[in-house]
């Protein structure tokens, strides 16, 4: 179902909407028991790399847990070599709602499966803004999904927005010491009291999806429950959408789904690579 006439003007007020149910109980529970086999090597060899441990394990700051899962960052990318976890780049209801903002002709890329290590409520992603990867235009017609497959609250690193901060042009970013690596944050904002004073965090039960907008600031906080916390994100962009440097990120390896491509515009990549390469 495509998105209400109020939700969409909600999503280009505050830069972002709920959509309920995106997923269902079955697709829940199919996704993460298919994200837990991968994890725990289910996986072609080349594919290792690109299940990435969060940065206190991977740096041995902390000791690692009995249950691998329980030591993750992320999983990107899995439908290169996985069909399963890679249906979640076509998700009917996330896709028609997408649809709604940017139009017919869909491109997605980025699928991630991103998780908060349970009891290590340091691991956090400053607030920051997704618009400073994409390399490509116009960045109004590209929205970001994030997908809970755990019940999200402010304990266990629900996502966190500053509403309206989606007029806002892409702002400096930097690393930030501790984060893992590319979790890059907008300069000057995380911990700001006015933008903390703006935000909204929100709890969310497994199946949700928030869609927002490239130049909204957002973050997730740390999990400090010893309940899981795995959220699919996924971007999707207009087809009709061009490069803006040559230097595109060929990592994204768009993907049409939905509508037709356009020459000179962003295409899918032929033969994405299996591994990760920064």
């Amino acid at each position: 179902m495509s998105l209400t006439p109020e939700q969409i003007a909600h999503y280009r007020e505050h830069g972002y909407v709920i959509l309920p149910d995106a997923l269902g109980p079955d697709l829940v529970e199919r996704y993460k028991k298919r994200l837990r086999e991968v994890v725990l090597g289910a996986h072609p060899p080349g594919a290792a790399s690109r299940i990435m441990r969060d940065i206190h394990f991977a740096k041995k700051r902390l000791p690692m847990p009995a249950d691998p899962e329980h030591a993750l960052w992320k999983v990107m990318n899995p439908d290169r070599f996985d069909a399963c976890l890679g249906e979640c780049l076509r998700i009917p209801r996330v896709v028609d709602a997408v649809a709604s903002l940017i139009g017919e002709d869909v491109l997605a890329f980025l699928l991630q499966f991103i998780y908060k290590p349970p009891c290590v409520p340091e691991s956090v992603h400053p607030f920051h803004q997704d618009g400073v990867f994409f390399a490509f235009e116009p960045q109004e017609q590209v929205v970001g999904a994030w997908i809970a497959l755990d019940p999200v609250d402010a304990d266990n690193g629900t996502l966190c927005v500053v509403p309206g901060s989606h007029r806002l042009p892409v702002t400096g970013h930097q690393q930030i010491e501790g984060v893992n690596k590319n979790s890059i944050g907008a300069t000057g904002v995380e911990g700001n009291p006015e933008v903390l004073a703006r935000s909204v965090s929100f709890e969310l039960p497994a199946g949700d999806c928030v869609l927002f907008h490239p130049h909204l600031y957002h973050r997730t906080g740390g999990n400090r429950t010893q309940r899981h916390r795995r959220v699919i994100t996924v971007h999707f962009a207009n087809a009709h959408c061009h490069a803006t440097s040559e230097n595109l990120i060929r990592e994204f390896g768009f993907t049409s789904v939905r509508g037709r491509t356009f020459e000179g515009c962003l295409q899918p990549v032929a033969a994405p690579d299996l591994g990760f390469r920064v």
